[in-house]
Order: C-alpha cells, then sequence, then structure tokens
C-alpha cells in the first residue's frame, strides 16, 4: 500500500472509527465526567493502577489479534474492531500518561513532558 493511501486510510476511516467507539464504549464504561474513571474504579477494587488495569482489558483485544495472525481467529466481531479497540487502547494509556504528568508537574512546578 502507497504512503498516501495508508494515510488517508487511517486519517478518513480508522481515526474516525475509533472516536465514534471510544464515545460510544465510554460513556458506558466511565459515564460522562472521566473518561478513566472505570480503569481507575477496578484498579481501586483490584489494589492495582489504572495503567495495568488498562493494560489487562487491552490484553483481551491483543489475544484476540494473536489468534488472527495465527489464521485461528474466529469471533463475530470483525478483526478490524479488535485493531481498533487496541488503537483506544493506546489513547487511553496517553491519557492515563498525561494525568499523571500533569499531576507531578503541579506537585513539583514542572512540566514533564514536550511534544
Amino acid at each position: 500500500m502507497k504512503s498516501e493511501k495508508l494515510y488517508d486510510l487511517i486519517e478518513k476511516e480508522v481515526l474516525p472509527k475509533c472516536r465514534e467507539i471510544m464515545k460510544s464504549k465510554g460513556e458506558a464504561y466511565s459515564g460522562k465526567e472521566d473518561k478513566l474513571g472505570n480503569f481507575k474504579r477496578c484498579a481501586k477494587m483490584a489494589g492495582t493502577t489504572p495503567e495495568k488495569t488498562l493494560f489487562t482489558y487491552a490484553t483481551k483485544h491483543w489475544d484476540a489479534i494473536s489468534a488472527y495472525v495465527r489464521e485461528e481467529y474466529c469471533d463475530s466481531e470483525p478483526i478490524e474492531g479488535r485493531i481498533m479497540d487496541v488503537v483506544n487502547y493506546m489513547f487511553l494509556l496517553f491519557g492515563l500518561v498525561r494525568e499523571k504528568q500533569d499531576e507531578l508537574s503541579k506537585s513539583n512546578g514542572t512540566a514533564d513532558y514536550d511534544m
């Protein structure tokens, strides 16, 4: 696939669909106030971190992708949906990382990231 076609696919199909999935599933799981709340609540119940909770959730989708790669995938959800779920988990992990950095910078008065 040529670069421009891949970029168009990502920009016009993948990212809009990821956003749509995140909005619909996000409110169902986390509510409207804190999009990362599900990971925080479940982490607290399990005595772990939100990042580890997110990793555990994402691993389910990675396992399905692994089955697809091994040509053993038999699921009612198309593999593209699993891929988009992993992409969304990475966006959510980015949010957890940024939130943690913001909290650290408030406590020490500096910004810990530069993009």
